[in-house]
């Protein structure tokens, strides 16, 4: 049971994150519809970080399932 809260809380946060580049998304589209004048290279610059970290959330989060799945939280504890 401990473990499945462990990788709860992992797989919250990377759905947090997700919303949130959700969102940028959806103002990306939104200004590419409405014509809004905004600098399209910043919006493009902005969603490339996102998307960057997003990736970068992902493999952390899959190492960090791996090392639960391993026990090697477990193993330290007994130090």
């Amino acid at each position: 049971m401990e473990r499945r809260k462990k990788k709860a809380g992992v797989w919250l946060s990377v759905i947090g994150f997700l919303v949130i580049l959700a969102l940028e998304a959806v103002v990306y589209a939104a200004v590419c519809l409405f014509a809004l004048p905004v600098v399209l290279p910043v919006l493009l610059l902005a969603e490339g970080i996102l998307l960057a970290a997003g990736i970068g959330i992902l493999l952390a989060a899959r190492a960090r399932i791996q090392e639960i799945n391993g026990g090697e939280e477990d193993d330290l504890s007994q130090y």
